[in-house]
């Protein structure tokens, strides 16, 4: 599985979710991002602020079991939740994400349908639905699963992103350049994603290429530590064909 989306399977849990989990901090992931997970973390938050006052406690009990990482418990107290405000959206990603984390990923795929099911405009369910697909290594389930956030969003270069590194994964390479272009041309603007296209040039042996995908990476984002590694290696590598 391409890095992109290993990172994406990672973000199936780093998201804060229904059950108050702690965001994981990953690397790789640049400020776009960083800026798009916080951004669900608020929306998340203020809708779980309008629960019933039982499903919020709840929902901090879930939030203790994960802290005490007794998963089972943290699943258990979500089915009961689900019983208790059946039909919430919010509640089904929920427990999809843990029955994922269990690799639970039959059970785990219905939960992320029915939570589409309940919210179609939700992107971050199609995000863990095709993320646990690839996990399962269904690919072209995960592609399918994209195309359709991207006819949701047609402008997220986020989701074209993904596309890309779904493409690569399946050895189409035009079509990941095809699909990194649109994610360049969408919003928001990322240098990871330049990052993830100089990656590819570099599997293409295109140095030139890949040296100025990083280069524009850092115009983006000048801290972004992964495109100055990726451009030191390629640089070294290059002087020393010379």
């Amino acid at each position: 599985m391409k890095k992109t989306a290993q990172l994406f399977f990672f973000l199936l849990f780093a998201v804060q979710v229904f059950g108050q989990e702690t965001t994981l901090a990953i690397s790789d992931f640049d400020a776009a991002y960083l800026k798009e997970i916080k951004t669900e973390n608020n929306a998340l938050t203020e809708r779980i602020s309008a629960f019933p006052k039982n499903i919020q406690d709840l929902n901090k009990q879930i939030g203790q079991a994960i802290r005490n990482n007794d998963d089972s418990k943290a699943l258990e107290l979500a089915y009961e939740t689900d019983k208790l405000y059946p039909n919430n959206a919010d509640i089904k990603n929920f427990i999809g994400k843990r029955q994922a984390k269990a690799q639970d990923y039959s059970n785990a795929l219905k939960s992320f349908d029915e939570a589409i099911k309940l919210d179609g405009k939700n992107k971050w369910f199609y995000i863990n639905k095709a993320s646990v697909q690839v996990e399962n290594k269904q690919l072209a389930e995960a592609l399918k699963t994209i195309e359709a956030l991207i006819i949701l969003q047609p402008n997220w270069s986020l989701a074209y992103n993904l596309k890309a590194s779904f493409l690569r994964e399946l050895n189409q390479q035009s079509e990941a350049l095809r699909a990194y272009e649109m994610a360049i041309m969408g919003e928001p603007k990322s240098a990871q994603i330049y990052t993830n296209r100089g990656d590819l040039y570099k599997e293409l042996s295109k140095e030139k290429e890949a040296i100025a995908d990083y280069k524009k990476a850092l115009q983006i984002q000048p801290d972004y530590s992964r495109a100055q590694e990726k451009l030191n290696m390629i640089s070294k590598t290059v002087s020393e064909k010379k």
